[in-house]
């Protein structure tokens, strides 16, 4: 029944944003209407409010967490269940590859896991992250950064993730957490896993030399900034 007076009083409300000047474009005038919608018939509208608390009570060392970029909460857009909601609290748990919500509410400590099944995509920090979740066996299913490469036909898929380490220090246990990354392209219809130079040769063995002279070029990126340098990487091989 929310559902259903959603749904009618979405159409009301477009119809009203739609007949004012157009100062906005006609996809402002969506995002708008969704942000009013949430945020003024409350939390128990929104559609993702069935997920299990999130909770997290580790020691960490060396500013090392287990989330994505920061372990604040960042402003961020949501496709869950075919439905678009924007400027919504987020937080990306890599460790255990959670999607965290921060609800409309007075209380900063509300925090929701999502239903993983139930989300389709998520843009947080200008990146947009979408969840396979039908891949080859020998791949891990869940949410990868998707980069587009010049058209629909190539994309290459990030999976940020992190290992978990137990460190004793002065007599106490704390948590420490290393990054991993694996790289998988999709090529005419196929994904591949492109781990290594080898692997992104044999995608393109007419542009050995020109792969070979990237990697040379770039050897501090790929020390400091992996993610980035695959990203150019697969740009300059398609000269995007």
């Amino acid at each position: 029944m929310k559902k259903l007076q959603k749904e009618l009083l979405f159409i009301i409300l477009l119809g009203l944003f739609l007949n004012t000047p157009k100062i906005f474009s006609q996809n402002n005038n969506e995002v708008l209407t969704y942000n009013w919608f949430d945020k003024n018939l409350g939390i128990e509208s929104l559609n993702f409010n069935n997920g299990s608390g999130h909770l997290n009570f580790d020691r960490t060392i060396n500013d090392h967490h287990r989330y994505y970029n920061t372990n604040e909460f960042k402003n961020g857009n949501i496709t869950y269940e075919g439905q678009n909601y924007y400027n919504i609290d987020l937080q990306y748990d890599i460790f255990n590859d959670q999607l965290i919500v921060r609800p409309y509410t007075e209380s900063y400590y509300i925090q929701i896991n999502l239903i993983k099944e139930k989300v389709d995509s998520f843009k947080i920090d200008n990146e947009k992250f979408v969840n396979l979740k039908e891949v080859p066996a020998t791949f891990k299913s869940g949410y990868y950064e998707e980069v587009i490469v010049g058209n629909s036909n190539t994309a290459l898929y990030i999976k940020h993730s992190k290992a978990q380490e137990k460190v004793i220090k002065d007599y106490s246990v704390f948590v420490d957490y290393k990054p991993h990354f694996d790289y998988l392209l999709l090529k005419d219809n196929k994904l591949t896993l492109i781990n290594n130079k080898t692997e992104i040769v044999k995608l393109y063995p007419d542009q050995k030399r020109k792969i070979n002279d990237f990697f040379l070029m770039n050897k501090d990126l790929k020390k400091t900034n992996q993610v980035l340098f695959m990203k150019n990487l697969i740009k300059y091989i398609n000269n995007f």
